[in-house]
């Protein structure tokens, strides 16, 4: 009995809890669609009317071959169609309740374009399949999505591939300058760097179109790039500066601005063991690009050890000293021997 009360005591819980968590998805389904997170329009599938009923775009999206603007169906083209089929269906769940209202589609922009860009579909669309040139996705989708939109890059590449041009002008009648891109999302500020550094050849990842030159600097010399940290200043810069000192370089112009801090500070690799008796330094050196490490400082040109012992008597200078000396003491740079056994 003890065992059924217990397990009865459970269930009871689970109900509770399962009620309570559904009582909360309801709840949070009203929040998301008062606040505007839900769909901002009634959903579409183009797969079932193009697809799956094999309508053509010019049976909905008419008047392309003589108009610059191709909106959305009106209610009439629908009822071209739905007129015989919805008599007997829900006067609440026909097309024309759900999408229309007083005759009008229920969105604000029914030709779905920003309203600073200019676009001709009667210049564009040269025959009936030319829709799908630029709008080859839509055809299987099930819900038009705002992200299904033709971006600007796919415009970009379009006019270039075409010969045609690609200023701003060409397809924004205007250009607000306190009106960010769709690209300078909330993560913008963390992830722009990425697309500084590495390069795109993407025309919205082109900074110069808007911001000039000095734009970094006015930004960045009052707040450092997000990976300038304490670990950045105290050990990491150095190792980034190995590898591409060129990027050091887009920011820290001239040759001194090493030598700022390490004049006074050496390189944290300049420890004990630097030199003698492990000569740790000496594979700095003797590396295949030295001008990369002791030279960028070390500028003199005379090592401040003795210099290495001459040949025997007898060594040819153009003899290949690696085909008898297999085992030298110190790391091979590949370069002539003779440059310091001379």
């Amino acid at each position: 009995m003890a065992i059924l009360v217990r397990t009865g005591g459970k269930r009871r819980v689970a109900s509770r809890l399962l009620l309570a968590l559904m009582a909360l998805s309801s709840a949070g389904c009203l929040v998301f669609d008062q606040l505007g997170w839900g769909p901002s329009h009634p959903t579409f599938s183009h797969r079932f009317h193009v697809a799956d009923q094999e309508l053509e775009c010019i049976d909905c999206h008419t008047g392309y071959e003589e108009s610059d603007q191709v909106a959305y169906p009106r209610l009439k083209s629908c009822m071209l169609c739905h007129a015989d089929f919805d008599e007997e269906a829900d006067p609440a769940a026909r097309p024309a309740a759900f999408y229309f209202e007083d005759g009008s589609y229920r969105v604000t922009n029914p030709e779905g374009l920003d309203l600073e860009i200019k676009f001709s579909h009667l210049e564009h669309v040269t025959d009936e399949d030319g829709c799908l040139d630029c709008h080859a996705d839509v055809v299987n989708s099930r819900e038009v999505k705002p992200w299904m939109a033709v971006s600007m890059q796919d415009c970009v590449d379009c006019h270039e591939a075409q010969g045609e041009a690609t200023t701003c002008a060409t397809c924004h009648n205007e250009v607000e300058i306190d009106i960010a891109p769709r690209t300078h999302d909330a993560s913008w500020d963390r992830m722009h760097g990425l697309a500084v550094r590495d390069g795109s050849d993407r025309t919205v990842d082109n900074c110069s179109i808007c911001h000039e030159e000095s734009t970094c600097v006015s930004c960045h010399e009052e707040t450092m790039p997000q990976n300038h940290n304490n670990f950045w200043r105290s050990r990491g810069h150095g190792l980034t500066a190995r590898m591409d000192r060129d990027t050091c370089a887009v920011c820290h112009g001239g040759p001194d601005y090493c030598d700022r801090c390490h004049t006074t500070a050496t390189p944290l690799t300049h420890t004990g063991l630097w030199a003698a008796p492990r000569n740790n330094h000496c594979l700095g050196c003797h590396t295949d690009e030295p001008q990369q490490s002791c030279y960028l400082c070390h500028q003199s040109g005379a090592p401040s050890h003795a210099l290495a012992p001459p040949k025997p008597v007898g060594h040819d200078p153009l003899s290949d000293c690696r085909e008898c000396h297999t085992f030298i003491s110190h790391a091979d740079n590949g370069d002539d021997c003779n440059i310091c056994h001379n």
